[in-house]
C-alpha cells in the first residue's frame, strides 16, 4: 500500500526577482547596499587567495579581518551579496563581478593543483595537521587559525549562490573540487 501525502501549501518560496521594492526605507537600503558592493574591489578580496596559490596579488589586501587569520571569509560573503543583488535587480555588473571572482578562484585552485583554494594563512598546513590528529585550540581557533571551517563555509556558500543565482557553472566546479579536497581530510582511515 502506498501512502500519498496531500498537504495544501499555504506558502511557497519565491525567487528574488519576483519582488520589486517600492520607494521607501527598504528600497533605500537596497540602493545603499548596491553602491557599497560596487565600491569594493574584488582584487583586494582575492589578494590572499592569489598569494597563497603562489601567484602575485593584483591589488593589496584589505586590512581588518582580511589581514588576520580569518582572511578569505569576506570574499564568500561578497560573492553571496553580489549574486543576490544580481538576482534581485538584474544589474549585470554584479553578474560580471561574480564571474570574474569565480574565474580568479579557478586560477588559484589550478595553481594549487589539488582542489584547494582559500585565503586562510597556512590553511593547507593547518588541515594537514588536523588530518594527522594534531588538533589544538584555545577556544575560538583551530591550530592557531581563527575559525577556518567557518571561512571555508562562507566560500562554499558564496560559490553556491554564484551558481544558483547567476548561472555560473564554474562556481559549482570550483566548489566541488574544494569539497573533494576538504572531504579528503575528514575521511576516516580504514
Amino acid at each position: 500500500m502506498t501512502l500519498q501525502a496531500k498537504a495544501h501549501m499555504k506558502a511557497r518560496p519565491f525567487a528574488l526577482n519576483e519582488v520589486v521594492l517600492a520607494e521607501g526605507p527598504f528600497k533605500q537600503a537596497m540602493e545603499l547596499n548596491r553602491s557599497y558592493l560596487l565600491e569594493l574591489q574584488p582584487d583586494r578580496l582575492l589578494a590572499r587567495f592569489r598569494e597563497y596559490a603562489g601567484l602575485a596579488p593584483k591589488a593589496p589586501q584589505y586590512e581588518g579581518w582580511e589581514a588576520m587569520s580569518i582572511s578569505g571569509h569576506t570574499l564568500g560573503h561578497y560573492l553571496s551579496a553580489c549574486s543576490m543583488m544580481y538576482a534581485s535587480t538584474g544589474d549585470d555588473r554584479f553578474k560580471e563581478i561574480v564571474h570574474y571572482i569565480t574565474d580568479e578562484l579557478d586560477v588559484c585552485q589550478e595553481a594549487h593543483g589539488d582542489g584547494y583554494v582559500s585565503g586562510i594563512p597556512g590553511g593547507k598546513e593547518l588541515f594537514e595537521e588536523v588530518s594527522a590528529g594534531n588538533i589544538r585550540s584555545k577556544g575560538f581557533d583551530l591550530n592557531g587559525a581563527w575559525a577556518p571551517l567557518y571561512t571555508l563555509h562562507k566560500l562554499f556558500a558564496g560559490l553556491r549562490d554564484a551558481y544558483h543565482l547567476t548561472g555560473c557553472d564554474k562556481a559549482l566546479a570550483v566548489e566541488c573540487k574544494l569539497a573533494d579536497w576538504l572531504g579528503g581530510y575528514f575521511e576516516a582511515d580504514e
